[in-house]
C-alpha cells in the first residue's frame, strides 16, 4: 500500500480511495519535499476496501491494481507511462482472472489486490486477491503484466456456510519466497477464527519448517494443512490476521489481534524460531475504532486500530492503541524476539483517532519516512454512505472524513517572502483545512454554503497557481456530488459563492454541466424586475435575504455573476452585478469613512467607546469582492472606473488604520474594543491590497505595509497549517481566540498567498 523506490528519484508512493469514490496515487519526494497526487479512476465506489496496491517493476514503472468491493467486474490494472512518474497512465485494463471452472464454489467476486514480483523467477509477478465466493486466489504473469494466467484458488476451507472467506496477508523477499498468513474466515462469522501460515517457493507451498503442503498445480488445500500459529479452538478467543514479514534467516513473523470479547482487542506477536512458533501477547488496544451511530449495534466490532510490522526489520512494529479515549500510534521495538519491548509514542495528545498504520515497504534504516496512517475526523462504516445510504442521513457531515499522515515532522518555512516559502505555507493551510473540514459551531454544514464557497474560491486560486490535480479533484467532486446546482434558496447571495468555482472549472474544461444549473439560478435573478423592485433594507425586512442587504453579500454574489459573464460572454450577468452593487453601496457605504456598515442596524449604533461600528471581516468581504470582480470585469467596461474609485478609497482607509503589528481589528475604527489582530478580515485585506499593487491601482510604495500584513498572518499559521485568531461566524465585532479557525479564513489566506506570489514575481 506504500512503497519506497530509489532510482532517478527517491520517492515514497502510496494510494487511496477518497470519500467520493475516486482512486488516487501520490508520492512524497525525499529530495524536494514535494507531495504530488494524481486521480487514476473516478467514481469507483465509496468503500475503503477499494484501496489500490502498487508494484514497482524492474524499470521503475508503477503497476497499480484495484477493485470494487466484492464486485464481479474484475481487477482494474493501470501502468505509469514513464518510470517513477504518476503524471500519465496507460489506458486501464480490466482483468477477469477468476477461473470459470471454479464458479461451482460460489459467486464471482474481486477484492483486496496484492502484487508480488520474484526476481529469481525471471521477474514473475504473482497477483493475489479475494476471488470467487471470497476465496483467496492468485494469478501470475511472466511478461510484466501483459498477459495473466487463469486464477487459482490458494486454499479452500470447509464450506460450512456461503461466502466463507479466509483473510490473507502477503509479504515477500522479492527474490524467491512469498510469505502467506491467513484465517478461517471473518471473525464476525467464525467464533474460532485461527491464524495460519505457509510460504511459496519454487512452485510449491510449504509450512515454516519446510514441510511441503502441495505443488502449485495441485487442488487447493485446507487452511489447517498450514502451520497453526494461533489456535482459537484452544483459547476460545477468535483472532484476525494483520501482517506478516520475513525476519532474519528468512524466518516469518506475524502480528494479529485476538478478541476476548468485542470490546477488548489484544494484539499478538508470533515468530518462527526455526523449530516452533513463539507467541507473545502485547497490549489490549481497546475496542473498535469506527464511530458507532447512536442507538445502533456496531456492524464491525472487530475493526481494531491496527498493527503492522516493519518489513525491513520485523523487530519493529507499529500499532494503534486506544489511550484514554483516542487511538494513538506507537512504535514498539524488541531486542529479544518479542519477550520485552521498548515503546515510543508516534502520536500523543491527539484530538482524533489515528488508525491503520502502514509501514512503508522498502524504507530501510535511515529513511525518514517509515510509516503512514489514517487520521479520522469521521468514520462510521467501511462503505458509508454507500451501504448505509438508505438507513441514515448521508449529508456532507456524515461522509468519510479521513486524512493520510506521514511520520515526518512538519517543517514550517523560515521565509514567507520566497516562492518556495509562500507555496509551502499555502499547501500547509490548504491541506490542513481539507483534513479538518468541519468548522466550529453546532449548525449543520453544507459544502455549497458560503463558508465552503469562500474556501473553495481560495483553493481554486491555489490550483490555478500550482496545477495540482488533487485540488481540482476536490472541487469537481463537490460539484458532481451536488449535481452542480446551488442550494434551493437561490436568491440568497451566499448560495452563489460556489458557482464562481464552477465557472472557473468550466472555463478550463469546457463541460457545460458545470454551469448549466448555476446559470439557471442566475437567470431567475435577472428575470425579476430588479431595477425597480430591489429593496436593500435589512432590519425587519421580510425580503432581507432576497437582495444584497448586508455587506458580506458583495463578496458572495457579484464576483460569481461577473465570472459567469466572463466564461459565457453573456453581458447580462455583468450588468446585474453592476446595478445591484451600487444599490447596496448607496445604502451601506459611508463615503466619509470609506468603509461599509455591515447592514442598516449599525447606522446609528455606537461602540462602548463611542465610535461607529465598522466590522473588520465585513469590510474584508467587500474589498476582496471588489478585487475579484475587477479582475473579471472587461477593461473597457463603462462603469469600471466607479468600482476602481471605491476600491482605492477603501484601500487607502485600510492602510491608514492598519495596526503596527500588521493586522486589522474586528472593530476597524475602535481598536480599543479588542486590540488584537484578527486573521480572516486581515487575510482579505492583505489579498486586496497586494492585488491593487499587482494591477496598478495602488502605488508600490505601500508594499512594506502589505508585507507586514502577510508576515503577521503567517505568524498565525501553526506548524500543521491551522490559521488561528479567526473570529467565528458573525455579523459584528466580538471576541475571538488564538485556537479558533474557520474554513473561510483559510480561503482568504490562499487568496493572499497567491497575490504575494505575484508580488514576488514583480520583484
Amino acid at each position: 500500500r506504500a512503497v519506497y523506490h530509489q532510482g532517478e528519484h527517491r520517492r515514497t508512493y502510496t494510494g487511496w480511495i477518497d470519500n467520493y469514490g475516486d482512486v488516487h496515487i501520490g508520492y512524497y519526494d525525499h529530495e524536494t519535499g514535494q507531495v504530488a497526487t494524481r486521480t487514476i479512476f473516478n467514481d469507483l465506489e465509496v468503500d475503503d476496501h477499494d484501496n489500490p496496491s502498487i508494484l514497482v517493476d524492474g524499470n521503475g514503472h508503477l503497476l497499480v491494481f484495484f477493485t470494487s468491493h466484492g464486485g464481479p467486474e474484475g481487477i482494474y490494472f493501470v501502468r505509469s507511462v514513464r518510470p517513477e512518474d504518476i503524471g500519465q497512465w496507460s489506458e486501464g485494463r480490466l482483468l477477469k482472472l477468476n477461473s470459470p471452472s471454479q464458479l461451482e464454489y460460489g459467486h464471482e467476486s474481486y477484492t483486496y489486490t496484492n502484487p508480488v514480483r520474484l526476481s529469481e523467477e525471471n521477474g514473475r509477478i504473482f497477483l493475489f486477491w479475494r476471488g470467487i465466493d471470497g476465496k483467496p486466489t492468485y494469478s501470475t504473469s511472466e511478461d510484466n503484466g501483459e498477459t495473466w494466467s487463469e486464477g487459482k484458488i490458494l486454499c479452500l476451507p470447509g464450506r460450512t456456510y456461503a461466502f466463507r472467506r479466509p483473510y490473507v496477508k502477503i509479504a515477500s523477499n522479492g527474490k524467491d519466497r512469498i510469505h502467506i498468513a491467513l484465517t478461517d474466515g471473518h471473525p464476525n462469522s467464525e467464533p474460532q477464527n485461527s491464524i495460519y501460515y505457509m510460504y511459496y517457493q519454487g512452485g510449491a507451498f510449504y509450512r515454516a519448517g519446510g514441510e511441503k503442503i502441495r505443488e502449485e498445480g495441485d487442488v487447493p488445500h485446507h487452511p489447517r494443512e498450514c502451520d497453526v500459529v494461533y489456535d482459537a479452538r484452544l483459547t476460545g478467543e477468535k483472532a484476525w490476521i494483520w501482517d506478516v514479514a520475513e525476519g532474519p534467516r528468512g524466518r516469518p513473523v506475524l502480528v494479529y489481534a485476538r478478541f476476548r470479547d468485542n470490546e477488548n482487542h489484544l494484539y499478538g506477536y508470533a515468530r518462527w524460531d526455526g523449530g516452533k512458533w513463539n507467541g507473545h501477547n502485547l497490549v489490549n488496544s481497546g475496542a473498535w475504532f469506527p464511530h458507532t451511530l447512536e442507538g445502533e449495534t456496531e456492524p464491525e466490532p472487530n475493526y481494531s486500530g491496527g498493527i503492522v510490522l516493519d518489513h525491513e526489520d520485523p523487530s519493529i512494529l507499529y500499532m494503534s492503541v486506544k489511550r484514554d479515549t483516542v487511538f494513538e500510534i506507537e512504535k514498539w521495538t524488541t531486542a529479544n524476539e518479542g519477550r520485552s519491548w521498548n515503546v515510543e509514542a508516534v502520536t500523543r495528545g491527539s484530538g482524533k483517532d489515528n488508525v491503520r498504520p502502514c509501514a512503508v515497504r522498502g524504507a530501510g534504516e535511515g529513511n525518514p519516512l517509515q510509516l503512514m496512517w489514517i487520521q479520522n475526523t469521521n468514520y462510521l462504516h467501511y462503505a458509508y454512505p454507500g451501504l448505509l445510504w438508505n438507513r441514515y442521513r448521508a449529508g456532507f457531515e456524515d461522509r468519510f472524513m479521513s486524512s493520510i499522515k506521514m511520520n515526518l515532522s512538519a517543517q514550517p518555512s523560515n521565509d514567507p517572502f520566497t516562492r518556495e516559502g509562500i507555496l509551502e505555507l499555502m499547501h500547509r493551510v490548504a491541506d490542513w483545512q481539507l483534513a479538518n473540514p468541519l468548522p466550529h459551531g453546532s449548525y449543520r454544514r453544507n459544502q455549497l454554503d458560503w463558508l465552503y464557497g469562500a474556501f473553495y474560491t481560495g483553493l481554486m486560486r491555489l490550483y490555478q497557481v500550482t496545477g495540482e490535480e488533487r485540488y481540482a479533484d476536490e472541487m469537481i467532486n463537490v460539484g458532481e456530488q451536488t449535481l452542480w446546482q446551488p442550494l434551493d434558496d437561490i436568491f440568497h447571495a451566499d448560495r452563489l459563492t460556489i458557482t464562481d468555482v464552477w465557472a472557473d472549472l468550466f472555463s478550463e474544461r469546457g463541460k457545460p454541466e458545470y454551469i448549466d444549473r448555476a446559470r439557471w439560478a442566475m437567470d431567475i435573478h435577472l428575470a425579476r424586475n430588479y431595477r425597480e423592485l430591489t429593496d436593500v433594507r435589512f432590519d425587519g425586512s421580510p425580503a432581507a435575504f432576497e437582495w444584497w442587504t448586508w455587506c458580506d453579500a458583495l463578496y458572495m454574489a457579484p464576483p460569481s455573476m461577473i465570472s459567469m459573464s466572463r466564461v459565457t460572454g453573456d453581458r447580462r450577468y455583468l450588468e446585474y452585478a453592476d446595478t445591484q452593487w451600487w444599490k447596496t453601496s448607496e445604502y451601506l457605504y459611508s463615503p466619509g469613512d470609506s468603509l461599509y456598515f455591515r447592514d442598516d442596524r449599525y447606522f446609528d449604533e455606537r461602540s462602548e467607546n463611542g465610535t461607529k461600528i465598522f466590522w473588520g471581516r465585513g469590510n474584508g468581504w467587500v474589498i476582496a469582492g471588489l478585487a475579484r470582480l475587477l479582475e473579471d470585469m472587461p477593461a473597457g467596461y463603462e462603469n469600471r472606473g466607479k468600482f476602481e474609485q471605491q476600491y482605492r478609497e477603501m484601500a487607502h482607509k485600510l492602510l491608514r488604520i492598519q495596526d503596527e503589528d500588521g493586522l486589522w481589528r474586528v472593530s476597524l475604527v475602535d481598536p480599543g474594543y479588542l486590540d488584537m489582530g484578527e486573521s480572516s478580515g486581515s487575510a482579505f485585506f492583505t489579498f486586496a491590497l497586494a492585488w491593487g499593487i499587482n494591477n496598478g491601482l495602488l502605488d508600490k510604495s505601500i508594499r512594506p505595509d502589505v508585507e507586514r500584513a502577510w508576515k503577521a498572518l503567517t505568524d498565525n499559521v501553526n506548524r500543521w497549517g491551522r490559521l488561528g485568531y479567526v473570529q467565528q461566524v458573525a455579523g459584528s465585532p466580538y471576541p475571538f481566540f488564538d485556537h479558533q479557525w474557520q474554513v473561510y479564513a483559510s480561503g482568504a489566506y490562499l487568496f493572499a498567498g497567491c497575490e504575494m506570489l505575484k508580488l514576488l514575481g514583480e520583484e
